[in-house]
């Protein structure tokens, strides 16, 4: 697992910003690699997701939801995807104007970028390997004085996704036993 995180693309190319982000936190960082030094930066979603950046969805989902084409069924049932793309590269964008990559800027080359979903099963049965990847990422490309600047948050940023996740699949196993959800059944109900 140490490999993840650092590693090369299928060009052979390094990455230059990767975005580790807790599905269930409202915090996230990101350590962008390009030239002029590794900057590692804790983020948080409150300063991502601001009016403006809903407005700029609301936007792309009109758009996407009146653009029929020739195939309006077609596309009412791509429907679901298109509006997913849309917000990602939405959030994606707004993400990189704050590390100041600015899309706009045809002078300025587009980074590559990962990102990293930290988050389910994998976390809850390895999440000191995950800490150890993460660490040894900033290790190699950033030296030891930041990785040890930033080893409690990434041990604590783990910590509080495992115990969310803990927290929420009690709370499904609750409903799923009340039989409040509908993501369980059992053989033997009968609803009628």
């Amino acid at each position: 697992m140490d490999e993840l995180f650092d590693s090369p693309l299928p060009d052979g190319q390094r990455t230059d910003i990767q975005i580790c982000i807790f599905p269930h936190l409202k915090e996230f960082f990101t350590v962008d690699l390009r030239e002029g030094g590794v900057q590692v930066t804790l983020m948080n979603t409150d300063d991502i997701f601001s009016e403006r950046f809903y407005g700029s969805v609301e936007e792309e989902i009109s758009i996407s939801v009146k653009d029929q084409g020739d195939y309006p069924f077609a596309h009412l049932i791509n429907l679901p995807m298109v509006l997913e793309e849309a917000v990602r590269e939405t959030a994606m964008t707004y993400i990189l104007d704050r590390l100041g990559v600015h899309l706009d800027d045809e002078d300025e080359e587009f980074p590559t970028v990962v990102v990293y979903i930290i988050s389910g099963g994998a976390l809850q049965m390895h999440s000191d390997k995950v800490l150890d990847g993460l660490r040894n990422l900033l290790k190699d490309r950033a030296g030891n004085s930041v990785a040890g600047d930033w080893e409690e948050t990434l041990n604590r940023l783990i910590k509080e996704e495992s115990n969310l996740l803990q927290k929420l699949s009690h709370q499904d196993l609750a409903e799923a036993v009340l039989s409040d959800s509908p993501d369980y059944f059992t053989l033997w109900e009968n609803r009628n």
